[in-house]
């Protein structure tokens, strides 16, 4: 999607609501989407050369964990996350998760000892369920921040072998 036009239909495909936008609102929304590539490809190849040198120092500690490569949704969603515009946003997330259950637990540190035998083991019971609720929330977050950029991936991966099928019939 290097070209506005591509970008335009892919955004309307995907988004009902941006028909409505008008000229500006488009240009600003191509710079914005532009800039957030940029952006992630400035980030990917800092990762990618970190990596790297940590891959050559680790040298073949690592070649049993290859157990992912072979699961598709996995695949999908790790190479979606490493091109992610919202990056930012699941870290903050996880982040925002984080706090929460450090504040849950000493909430609950302090019911613990405030509290007799029998509501303390009621108090415990409670502040796990919170614990657990946070995580669950906190997957569902990545779950809902993952969406957009599947579906354009997605859209991206069928446009591009609907063109080379084109391309090989000689459309």
């Amino acid at each position: 999607m290097d070209d506005f036009d591509t970008f335009k239909a892919s955004r309307e495909k995907i988004d009902p609501t941006s028909r409505k936008f008008s000229k500006r609102q488009w240009q600003k929304a191509y710079a914005a989407y532009r800039s957030s590539r940029e952006r992630v490809v400035e980030k990917s190849s800092a990762k990618s050369s970190d990596s790297s040198k940590r891959h050559r120092s680790r040298g073949k500690s690592r070649s049993s964990h290859h157990a992912s490569s072979h699961n598709p949704v996995l695949n999908l969603r790790n190479e979606v996350r490493q091109n992610s515009a919202y990056g930012d946003l699941r870290l903050m997330v996880d982040l925002l998760a984080w706090v929460a259950i450090a504040v849950v637990v000493l909430v609950g540190g302090v019911k613990l000892t405030l509290l007799t035998d029998g509501i303390a083991l009621v108090a415990l019971l409670n502040t796990s369920a919170k614990v657990i609720a946070i995580v669950v929330l906190r997957l569902l977050g990545h779950v809902v921040i993952d969406i957009p950029d599947i579906a354009l991936y997605s859209r991206v991966q069928k446009d591009a072998k609907a063109a080379s099928e084109a391309a090989d019939t000689g459309e």
